[in-house]
């Protein structure tokens, strides 16, 4: 950073071999140096130690800064001026953008941070979590899931289920009694009347599945599950900070860049394909699989892997690939698998969205949660009785 700033002040000066008029002046000076400082700043404020993020703010101060150079060519002083004023005013604007989009994102009133290394984040016990689907809100367990609160050592006859997956088990805007994961209980009741089932929502927004998996070693198994549901989304091979969600270290380029691409592309799908390229994936999903294979046969529960969909034609082709490999994975470790995307085949895309969420592709409505509560039931009342029966 240091060339940055002795370019600065050396245009400050303007040297003898350029005319007058490409000096900057005291004015145009001083707000180039404010607006190079916010973005070197923000650079430094959006580093995430843990992950390489590539840095976008610096390059954007040598643009400001290149910029200013070029407009020089510009002789007239009304329409220099203007031209830098414009510029200064957009790197302002995106500064603004950033500091709003990660403001936003903090939900720092239900998140903390934990002392786990690999889970980074958790919610807090006993906070109180209100949205749109349950303003009178849902309180965060003394174990730190969004979920009611379960009895431990679990009572004899009980079959337990505990869900993995990210932020679709906790979207604030479908009431809490009608998520999938609530739908899945009263449909495994129905389907086994003879015993009491519990399923256990361990989940959290923005948690991959390495996180989903060392969230079962750190809380799940404490409510010694009878059968572990993955339910996977496309985001859950992501290898940044779900807790705060960017794109290199840009919080606003995660909110803009998809939107860009899909009207682009004109497939939501394509945005997801990147997370599932070979190493990025074997990191974060097959290696976790593995390790979830592991733990099954030491504490002695089943496992369903289930590949949930996103909100897109549901016939794209893109997606119905991505579902492929997230199924073939999880058939190579050894784990029977449901294709709930396949559950919505046929049906208009448009019929799971919620109002006014065209870019909410990962969060179905609560029509939505309903069919995909009754895809997992199917799933696992056929694991339950088919050749090799789940129950222990």
């Amino acid at each position: 950073m240091r060339e940055v700033w002795t370019t600065v002040f050396v245009m400050a000066e303007g040297p003898p071999l350029f005319a007058p008029w490409w000096r900057l002046g005291k004015r145009a000076t001083l707000g180039l140096l404010v607006v190079v400082a916010a973005l070197d700043g923000w650079a430094l404020a959006s580093v995430d130690r843990d992950f390489y993020l590539p840095d976008v703010f610096r390059p954007l101060a040598l643009v400001c800064i290149a910029g200013f150079v070029l407009s020089g060519l510009v002789r007239a002083n009304g329409p220099r001026r203007a031209a830098r004023t414009l510029l200064l005013v957009v790197m302002g604007a995106v500064l603004v953008l950033e500091v709003q989009a990660r403001l936003a994102d903090r939900a720092v009133d239900r998140i903390e941070q934990s002392s786990d290394v690999l889970l980074r984040y958790r919610y807090r016990p006993g906070a109180v979590v209100r949205g749109a689907g349950d303003p009178q809100g849902v309180a965060v367990n003394h174990l730190g899931l969004l979920d009611l609160e379960r009895a431990s050592p679990k009572p004899p006859g009980v079959y337990r289920v505990v869900v993995l997956t990210g932020s679709i088990a906790n979207d604030l805007s479908v009431p809490f009694a009608e998520r999938f994961f609530r739908r899945l209980e009263s449909q495994l009741e129905a389907a086994m009347p003879d015993r009491t089932v519990e399923v256990v929502n361990v989940s959290c927004e923005g948690y991959n599945t390495l996180q989903q998996v060392r969230a079962l070693e750190q809380v799940g198994l404490t409510y010694e599950p009878d059968l572990v549901v993955v339910a996977y989304m496309l985001t859950a091979a992501s290898i940044q900070n779900g807790g705060y969600r960017r794109i290199g270290n840009s919080f606003f380029a995660f909110r803009f860049l998809p939107m860009l691409a899909m009207a682009a592309s004109g497939s939501a799908c394509s945005l997801f394909a990147p997370l599932h390229e070979r190493y990025t994936f074997d990191l974060v999903v097959r290696n976790p699989l593995e390790r979830l294979a592991l733990l099954s046969r030491l504490h002695h529960f089943n496992v369903l892997v289930a590949a949930l969909p996103v909100l897109e034609r549901f016939d794209d082709p893109v997606c119905a690939q991505l579902y492929d490999q997230v199924v073939d994975t999880a058939k190579q470790v050894g784990f029977p698998t449901v294709r709930v995307a396949d559950a919505f085949l046929g049906a208009p895309w448009e019929d799971f969205m919620k109002p006014g969420q065209r870019w909410d592709l990962c969060h179905p409505n609560a029509a939505g949660h309903r069919r995909i509560g009754d895809a997992l039931a199917d799933g696992v009342v056929k694991l339950l009785t088919g050749p090799e029966p789940g129950p222990r």
